[in-house]
């Protein structure tokens, strides 16, 4: 069992290294190839020598006390690196900071509960507090989602982002209505919708034959790629749609998304990133128009907030490189 802080970790073991290996892919950053689960230790490829890229697992992590040396203790047999589990992972993430960033990061992903819904309520008696059981979208169902389809490609998806964001493909999926009969049967795109934890809420959907988006009926929309920002980002882009997100990405800029025009839930979110400058680029509508004034008031005196000037009549998506690169910021 891991700790941190002098606390247990209670995600299996492999659980805590396999999303390490999970959100590092998603930075561009390829490490533990493979893992072996042995009685006192996991083994895996070194990070540190070979760039990470070792054939054969040469480093390990104690899951047990062994003698004096703690539960958590790194030790590559080939390069001789020794670690704690926090140094490790802030050395992964490019930080040097004694473990100080892989300590947060634990404490983050591990330790903090995040109430997201309210379903399959239960009480505990005994301390007369309530506790909630999370619903999440299980991995077996993203499994079934992760195929390619020509329109990412039309929508100026490349690998790397339709990779990072986890976008996937429903060849079949059933529109009902209120009354649980499928009205039509609609190929879509799907995208993952997480927490700040990287759980997946709920999956969004846009039709590859209609201009038809879909996400599931009462659900609290988050703000989309809050998970997946960059730890060090400074500078966010927040747009209207999660393509318009996406098109950020593919020309080099972070970005979310509302899902619509704002709610006072996503504004709390935004104020409570580190990022110290927010571009506001919704789509330039009278509709659009209306929820940027809107969001300006609701982040003043939290961040420095400008906003694109973008040709009527677009979108971001609709914008080729030079088009964005070339966007003109308001103050």
């Amino acid at each position: 069992m891991f700790y941190v802080n002098r606390n247990p970790i209670l995600a299996d073991d492999l659980e805590v290294l396999n999303e390490l290996k999970h959100q590092l892919a998603r930075r561009g950053i390829l490490r533990f190839n493979e893992f072996k689960v042995g009685p006192r230790n996991i083994q895996f490829n070194c990070p540190i020598h070979s760039n990470g890229q070792e054939k054969k697992p040469s480093c390990g992590i104690s899951t047990v006390p062994i003698k004096d040396i703690p539960a958590g203790t790194v030790h590559c047999f080939t390069c001789g690196y020794t670690a704690t589990l926090e140094e490790m992972i802030s050395h992964c993430f490019g930080r040097d900071d004694m473990g100080s960033y892989g300590r947060e990061w634990l404490i983050k992903h591990f330790l903090t509960v995040s109430i997201e819904n309210r379903k399959d309520l239960s009480l505990d008696v005994s301390r007369g507090s309530k506790v909630e059981k999370m619903s999440y979208i299980s991995e077996e169902e993203l499994d079934s989602y992760r195929y390619y389809h020509p329109y990412m490609y039309k929508r100026k998806l490349t690998d790397e982002v339709i990779e990072k964001f986890d976008i996937g493909y429903d060849e079949h999926f059933e529109l009902k209505d209120k009354d649980g009969k499928v009205k039509q049967v609609l190929r879509c795109l799907t995208f993952p919708v997480r927490d700040e934890r990287g759980n997946t809420l709920f999956i969004a959907r846009r039709s590859v034959d209609i201009k038809f988006f879909h996400y599931p009926e009462g659900a609290i929309k988050p703000v989309y790629g809050l998970y997946e920002l960059p730890d060090d980002a400074e500078e966010v882009i927040i747009c209207e749609s999660i393509l318009n997100a996406l098109t950020c990405y593919v020309y080099g800029k972070p970005a979310v998304a509302l899902n619509g025009l704002g709610t006072e839930y996503q504004y709390e979110q935004l104020k409570r990133l580190p990022a110290r400058k927010f571009i506001i680029a919704l789509d330039p509508d009278e509709a659009g128009q209306r929820a940027t004034r809107k969001l300006r008031k609701a982040l003043r005196g939290s961040k420095l907030v400008t906003q694109y000037e973008i040709p009527e009549g677009k979108d971001l998506n609709d914008l080729d490189e030079k088009e964005f690169e070339n966007l003109v910021e308001i103050f």
